[in-house]
């Protein structure tokens, strides 16, 4: 079965208006990233001053119903999945888009699994401290998706050291490895290129990292 790691950014708590929606697979081949357009025009000072500035746009920015076509054709293929998040309102954003706008969804085939146990949050926050890179893009949704997976690998698998720092000398490493290289071998699934994916990521860090510079 897939895992995925949800994030999403509302514009206040009041409304609760989405503003993006990141999702990452355990594997880190399977990448979803969609912005609202237009914005909520009331977001919160804070949603305005450091949630906002990191936004991509472009290609990213979709109407309701543009974004709601490409979440669904993002997890149709995939069959069962489990999404985790570690907010439920992470999952509400997230029916919210699956239902779309009309509200005639086709039946649901991902389950959702709140994600807070034992040392989850402290992993995920000592996953900023050692990526201080990535701590100044922290409220982009696909970063916190990001943060959010590397912290449950760390926790599911029993590394050793510090979060995302699985090496061949922690003790499960093999064992996970191999499991992963027989579900992927196993997946009919046209293959994604591990380069194509990667020239993507670096593209919108680099581009989120030069907007988090101009600040």
């Amino acid at each position: 079965m897939i895992r995925l790691f949800l994030d999403s950014e509302w514009a206040n708590d009041a409304l609760r208006e989405l503003v993006s929606l990141a999702l990452i697979s355990e594997d880190g081949e399977r990448v979803f990233y969609a912005e609202r357009d237009p914005l909520p025009s009331m977001p919160s000072s804070f949603v305005r001053e450091s949630v906002y500035p990191l936004l991509n746009r472009g290609e990213a920015a979709m109407k309701d119903n543009v974004m709601t076509d490409a979440l669904r054709s993002f997890l149709e293929p995939l069959g069962d999945c489990e999404i985790f998040a570690d907010a439920p309102l992470d999952f509400s954003m997230l029916n919210r888009v699956w239902n779309g706008p009309d509200r005639t969804p086709p039946g649901a085939l991902f389950r959702t699994r709140l994600a807070r146990e034992g040392n989850l949050m402290p992993s995920v926050e000592r996953y900023f401290e050692l990526n201080p890179d990535q701590r100044t893009l922290r409220h982009h949704a696909l970063v916190d998706a990001m943060a959010l997976r590397s912290a449950w690998i760390l926790e599911n698998y029993s590394f050793d050291g510090d979060v995302g720092d699985a090496t061949s000398s922690d003790p499960h490493y093999d064992e996970w490895l191999q499991a992963k290289v027989r579900a992927a071998r196993a997946d009919p699934r046209p293959a994604i290129p591990h380069e194509v994916v990667m020239e993507q990521l670096t593209k919108w860090l680099e581009a989120m990292s030069a907007k988090a510079a101009e600040k």
